[in-house]
C-alpha cells in the first residue's frame, strides 16, 4: 500500500502540487462569488441578455449599440442566466469555472514553455494574483473567458513553436481554432493574435517557419471580419468618442503595476524581467548568434505588454484622445505575458543560487524550490487574498443595487405602488443597466411583480412622473440626476437623501396637485 501510494505520488506530484495551488485560488473563489451585489458593469451585463431578450436582439444589441464588445461571452451568460437559480453566487460561478480552467491551461503553457519548474512558478503567480480573483473570478463579465482562450492561444502557439519548422497542420489548425475564441473574446484580443502574428512573421523571415503558420490567424480572422464589415455598417454608436479619458505619461507604470496587481516586489521583477530578455537578445544578435528558439519567444512575451500598453498610449494620448481605448482591465490580454516573463526571470535566479545543489541533490534542492514557492503564497498571497480581496467584496461603493430594491421595497407602498405606477422608481444610468437592474433586482430579486424602471434614456419620464405620487431616484456611482431633478422641480418636495447608497426620495406636495 505504501509502495503504491509513493508510486502514485511520484507519477502525480506535478499536478498535485500545482494543483493544490490552483486549488486554494479556486477555493476563495466560491468563498467570495456571492458575497457582494453586482457593480454597474455587472448589471449592464444583465441588462443585455434579460429574458425578454431573444438571442437574435442580443446579437442585433451587439451589432448595433454596444459595438465595443463582441457577442461570443454574452451569448454563453444568457444561457447560463436562464438555467441557473437566482443569486449573484450562481452567476459568477460561470466566471469563476471559466477562469480555473484558464489557470490550468496556463500551468501547462509554461511547463510546453520551459518545464515543470516554470509551471510551478507560473501557478504560484496565477495563485497569488487578486487581478485575476477580482476582474476574472468574481466578475460576471466576459473577462474569465477571455482569459481562457488567451491561455488557450498561448498554450497551442508554445507546442507549435516547440515543433520542427514544418510544424503539422493539426497543431496549426488547433491554434487557429484558439484564436477564434480569442478574437471573440474581445477586440484587445485581436490585437494580441495580431501581435503573434507579427512575431511570426520576422521567425518566417529568418526561415525558422514556414509560411503556412498563416493558416492559423486567416482561421481566426477570417471568422470575425464578417461580423466586423457588419458592425460597421449597422452601428449606431459613435466610435470616434468613448467615456475613458485620455492618458497621461504616468498612466503607463500604472498599467504595468496592474498586471501584477500592483505589487511592488512582483513589479520590480516584471521591469528586470523585461530588461534582461532585451538586453540578452541584443548582445546574441550583436555577437552574430540570435536565439530563434526559447530566446525570442522570452523576448516576445517580454515586448508584448510594453508593445500594447505604450502602443495604446500614443493612441489613446496622441492620436485620438476623445475616443481612446486606454482602459486598465483592457491590458489582460497580456496579464499572462506579463507573468510569464516573471516566472522566467525567477526560475533564472533560483538557478543560479540553488541550480549547483539541484543537481547535486535533488530532493534537498526540491525543498528549497519548494520553500520559495511557499514564502511567496504565504507572503504575496495572504494580502491578496485576506485583504484586498476582502476590502473588494465589502465595498458599498458601486455595488448597491440590492440594497436599493431592499429601501424600495421596505419603503410605505412598497411593490404595491411601483407596479400600479403610484409610485416609480428612476435609476440615473443607461436603458441597459435599467434593463438589468428591472429584471434582475427589482423583478426576480424582488416579489416576482412586474415592476418598471426609468432610465435616463426614456422618452417617457415625464408621463410617468405626472401620474404618480411618489417618485425615488437612484443615483448610480457620482454625479447628479439633474434630469430627473429638472422635472421634478415643481410640484415635489424631496423627503429624504440615503447618501449611502444614492437612493434620493421625492414625494408630490399635495396642495399643488
Amino acid at each position: 500500500m505504501v509502495v503504491r501510494l509513493k508510486a502514485f505520488l511520484s507519477k502525480h506530484r506535478f499536478w498535485i502540487i500545482c494543483g493544490s495551488m490552483l486549488l486554494l485560488q479556486l477555493l476563495f473563489s466560491l468563498r467570495f462569488m456571492g458575497r457582494q451585489y453586482f457593480s454597474l458593469d455587472e448589471v449592464s451585463q444583465i441588462g443585455f441578455i434579460v429574458k425578454k431578450h431573444s438571442f437574435g436582439h442580443i446579437i442585433d444589441y451587439y451589432l448595433t449599440s454596444e459595438v465595443t464588445n463582441l457577442p461570443a461571452f454574452p451569448i454563453l451568460a444568457a444561457l447560463w442566466y436562464r438555467a441557473v437559480p437566482y443569486g449573484e453566487g450562481w452567476m459568477r460561478l460561470l466566471t469563476v469555472l471559466l477562469t480555473s480552467v484558464a489557470l490550468v491551461v496556463l500551468v501547462k503553457a509554461a511547463k510546453e514553455l520551459r518545464g515543470e519548474r516554470l509551471a510551478y512558478l507560473m501557478a504560484m503567480l496565477l495563485t497569488i494574483s487578486s487581478l485575476i480573483m477580482h476582474s476574472c473570478s468574481l466578475t460576471f463579465r466576459c473577462h474569465g473567458f477571455w482569459l481562457l482562450f488567451t491561455a488557450l492561444t498561448l498554450w497551442r502557439y508554445f507546442i507549435r513553436r516547440n515543433e520542427s519548422p514544418e510544424g503539422s497542420f493539426k497543431n496549426i489548425l488547433i491554434l487557429g481554432l484558439a484564436m477564434v475564441g480569442l478574437a471573440w473574446s474581445h477586440y484587445f484580443g485581436c490585437i494580441t493574435i495580431v501581435y503573434l502574428f507579427l512575431a511570426d512573421c520576422i521567425l518566417w523571415f529568418r526561415k525558422r517557419i514556414q509560411g503556412k503558420f498563416v493558416i492559423s490567424y486567416l482561421i481566426a480572422g477570417g471568422s470575425l471580419f464578417p461580423w466586423f464589415i457588419l458592425m460597421i455598417s449597422k452601428r449606431t454608436m459613435d466610435l470616434s468618442s468613448f467615456w475613458p479619458k485620455a492618458p497621461t505619461f504616468a498612466s503607463i507604470p500604472r498599467a504595468f503595476r496592474y498586471l501584477v496587481s500592483k505589487d511592488e516586489t512582483i513589479f520590480v521583477l516584471l521591469i528586470i524581467s523585461i530588461l534582461a530578455a532585451v538586453i540578452s537578445s541584443a548582445v546574441r544578435i550583436f555577437k552574430g548568434r540570435p536565439d530563434y528558439g526559447l530566446g525570442f519567444t522570452r523576448l516576445s512575451l517580454a515586448l508584448m505588454p510594453v508593445c500594447i500598453i505604450f502602443g495604446n498610449y500614443i493612441y489613446s494620448a496622441h492620436i485620438s484622445s476623445s475616443g481612446g481605448i486606454f482602459v486598465m482591465r483592457y491590458y489582460l490580454s497580456v496579464m499572462p505575458a506579463a507573468l510569464f516573463s516573471v516566472a522566467l526571470l525567477m526560475e533564472d535566479i533560483l538557478d543560479a543560487v540553488i541550480g549547483n545543489f539541484l543537481k547535486a541533490s535533488p530532493e534537498k534542492g526540491c525543498i528549497v524550490y519548494g520553500t520559495v514557492i511557499l514564502f511567496f503564497l504565504i507572503y504575496f498571497g495572504a494580502p491578496n487574498y485576506y485583504v484586498d480581496v476582502k476590502e473588494e467584496v465589502d465595498a458599498p461603493f458601486d455595488n448597491t443595487y440590492g440594497n436599493v430594491r431592499d429601501a424600495v421595497l421596505n419603503a410605505e407602498g412598497g411593490v404595491e405602488g411601483l407596479a400600479s405606477g403610484e409610485a416609480v422608481l428612476a435609476i440615473h444610468t443607461n436603458r441597459a443597466n435599467a434593463d438589468g437592474f428591472e429584471e434582475y433586482y427589482m423583478e426576480r430579486g424582488g416579489r416576482e411583480t412586474d415592476i418598471s424602471v426609468v432610465s435616463n434614456e426614456d422618452d417617457d419620464i415625464a408621463e410617468r412622473f405626472e401620474k404618480a405620487e411618489r417618485v425615488y431616484v437612484y443615483q448610480v456611482m457620482n454625479g447628479t440626476p439633474e434630469l430627473y431633478f429638472g422635472i421634478l422641480k415643481n410640484g415635489w418636495k424631496q423627503v429624504s437623501f440615503d447618501k449611502n447608497i444614492g437612493l434620493y426620495i421625492f414625494e408630490r406636495v399635495p396642495q399643488l396637485r
